[in-house]
């Protein structure tokens, strides 16, 4: 995932090693939380199915789609909380 892997990028080159990782290991935790309970995000949107999961004590949120029918979780984005795209995944 393009995301996760800039994230990490980013973080290894202006924090290092240890805070890239660490990184990593709380959104590896939420993918597994998600992979348990899909609908543990909250809704966004209008169709129902998408949802984000606000990470505690890290900047990020994960938006996903829940296909419910299938119990099928696709991660879009992992976003920091600082940019402002709420109208953008709301819209849709």
């Amino acid at each position: 995932m393009a995301d996760r892997e800039g994230i990490y990028r980013y973080l290894y080159k202006e924090a290092g090693l240890d805070v890239a990782n660490g990184a990593d290991d709380k959104f590896e935790s939420a993918v597994s939380l998600l992979e348990a309970t899909p609908e543990a995000g909250i809704d966004v949107g209008k169709s129902g199915e998408r949802r984000k999961l606000v990470l505690t004590k890290f900047p990020f949120i994960i938006v996903y789609t829940l296909k419910r029918k299938i119990n099928e979780v696709h991660i879009l984005r992992i976003l920091h909380t600082s940019r402002k795209v709420s109208a953008k995944y709301q819209a849709q």
